[in-house]
């Protein structure tokens, strides 16, 4: 995620700083934990942040191995747990056969990583990932029924705007909410200690302009902020639900100071904040990745009793996706 936001980030942060226009009324907080299904230690301290703490839904990633009988498993015994749809197209394989979907992958049947996946976009086809995306929705319900919602892995089918239509058409296929396309940060309403959301990826984007500045100027028109505003507007019109904050800012900078900020800064309306707490488990560390550790800090940050108190001080309200359908704060 942290490097195509930054191309957002070079190609019109500073042409888009105008604030969103207000919103008004209580504020909403749908806190939902990432990734279920890419490991036992993942799902299990998943499963521990809502049982515990304040985590309010999920959403399973479907092509990992074995999380489908995660997901399974959870489903019948915790059969009130919101859980929504991970569409991933960076890590591990396709569910689809790799020869259905070869734009998508590398020589050996993978998907591109986050690290590797910006060279190759523009070559992408759409009617493959739209192949695989409805894969991962068909193969979800075939082993829970409904999802919750629809997110995103790195944010990926979002930053990328080109890839947004199949989300849009996905979500009113299966009549869900999805995840804001529009990171917070875009608008700054929310500073932690620390940095978070964008601040990383931009010093690697200018990294990979350097390398590749024409690729890297072809990209930025389809990844900017008018462009992230342009789908928004689109789920509007198409009576899309979405909530109206994705908070970005608190990814990579786990800590209870860190989320309490968070949440005083709440902006009224509904907001999204991804979180990703885990048991560090030997299968989630041979995925490897820079915040693999951090999880572990983000599963006790969660049930920690001080953010429990903190969510009630500042009068914020947690829900989940379904609260989106019924609600009138937007």
């Amino acid at each position: 995620m942290l490097v195509l936001l930054a191309a957002g980030w070079v190609a019109g942060k500073w042409f888009s700083s105008s604030p969103r226009e207000q919103i008004g009324g209580p504020r909403y907080l749908i806190v939902n934990a990432d990734d279920f299904g890419l490991s036992d230690g993942v799902s299990e301290g998943i499963l521990q942040s809502w049982r515990d703490g304040v985590t309010t839904s999920t959403s399973a990633m479907m092509n990992m191995p074995g999380a489908p009988q995660r997901l399974a498993r959870a489903r019948a015994q915790y059969p009130d747990l919101p859980i929504g749809l991970h569409l991933n197209i960076t890590g591990g394989r396709p569910v689809l056969p790799p020869k259905q979907a070869p734009t998508l992958v590398d020589a050996n049947g993978e998907f591109y990583t986050n690290a590797t996946i910006l060279e190759h976009l523009p070559n992408i086809s759409l009617d493959e990932l739209s192949a695989e995306l409805h894969a991962q929705a068909k193969l979800f319900v075939a082993t829970a029924g409904k999802f919750d919602h629809i997110d995103y892995h790195h944010h990926m089918v979002a930053l990328y705007t080109p890839f947004y239509p199949v989300v849009r058409e996905l979500a009113k296929e299966y009549g869900v909410p999805v995840r804001q396309p529009v990171p917070e940060s875009v608008y700054g309403h929310i500073k932690l200690a620390g940095g978070g959301g964008a601040g990383e990826a931009i010093g690697q984007m200018i990294h990979f302009g350097l390398h590749r500045p024409r690729l890297a100027w072809r990209l930025m028109r389809y990844m900017g902020p008018q462009a992230f505003k342009r789908q928004a507007a689109l789920l509007d019109e198409e009576n899309i639900p979405t909530p109206n904050w994705f908070v970005d800012g608190y990814y990579g900078k786990p800590s209870v100071e860190n989320f309490i900020s968070m949440l005083r800064q709440l902006q009224p309306g509904i907001s999204e904040v991804m979180v990703h707490p885990a048991n560090v488990d030997s299968q989630l560390s041979a995925t490897g990745g820079d915040h693999t550790r951090q999880r572990q800090t983000e599963l006790q940050v969660l049930i920690d009793p001080r953010v429990k108190e903190a969510v009630a001080k500042y009068n914020v309200r947690l829900v989940n996706f379904s609260f989106l359908s019924r609600s009138n704060a937007r």
